[in-house]
């Protein structure tokens, strides 16, 4: 399918765009109308999903904001629930910024028909590993930023009952082997993310 594409290219002479209509290919050949409408389905996937990754970016950055707005309360900062809540969901937002950053940049560079006919080709594997696949990478920016989300939310809720009253505990510093546990997670969290962005880096210099 890729070297069909690659061909209708060429008789094309069009770069980043095949016409809408088939009449310029031989119209008893169904591969050209395939080839044109996967091109239809993959311009309108790639608009798609653009748009979802800058969504996905402006509710990051948004989100970074309100972050670090909070750890700016001494009371909230104080607090070990709530500030490693709020660094948790800062480490996701910012890899979903990352990841929505880079895939607005590639993908938008995409839209040549058989780039469209590689990854129609990857998608449809039946042998793929479970924690690493074309849905996997497309979804990684939406998945980090609900994790944000849910991290921001803890931390909200944290504020709002372990701070304020007047008669509240004042929270004792941990001690290092305490705070040694949310560090190892947080530290992992960030490892993660950048293990992936290594694999993406990989995949997409692959297919891209």
């Amino acid at each position: 399918m890729k070297q069909l594409a690659k061909e209708v290219e060429a008789k094309t002479d069009l770069g980043d765009g095949l016409p809408y209509s088939i009449s310029v290919y031989n119209l008893q050949d169904d591969r050209y109308s395939s080839i044109v409408n996967l091109r239809r389905n993959w311009d309108s996937f790639i608009d798609s999903v653009l748009r979802e990754w800058k969504t996905c970016n402006v509710i990051s950055v948004l989100l970074l904001s309100a972050i670090l707005t909070i750890l700016q309360i001494e009371s909230a900062a104080d607090d070990p629930l709530t500030r490693y809540s709020a660094l948790t969901s800062l480490i996701c937002a910012l890899m979903s910024l990352l990841y929505g950053g880079v895939y607005i940049i590639c993908f938008s560079r995409m839209k040549r028909t058989h780039k469209a006919a590689v990854w129609a080709e990857e998608a449809q594997r039946s042998k793929t590993s479970l924690w690493w696949n074309v849905w996997v990478l497309l979804a990684m920016p939406t998945v980090w930023l609900a994790w944000s989300l849910i991290s921001y939310l803890i931390c909200i809720m944290a504020f709002v009952w372990r701070t304020g009253t007047a008669n509240e505990p004042t929270s004792p510093p941990l001690s290092s082997e305490s705070a040694l546990v949310p560090r190892i997670i947080i530290s992992s969290i960030l490892t993660v993310g950048l293990i992936y962005f290594g694999f993406i880096i990989s995949t997409l210099r692959r297919y891209g």
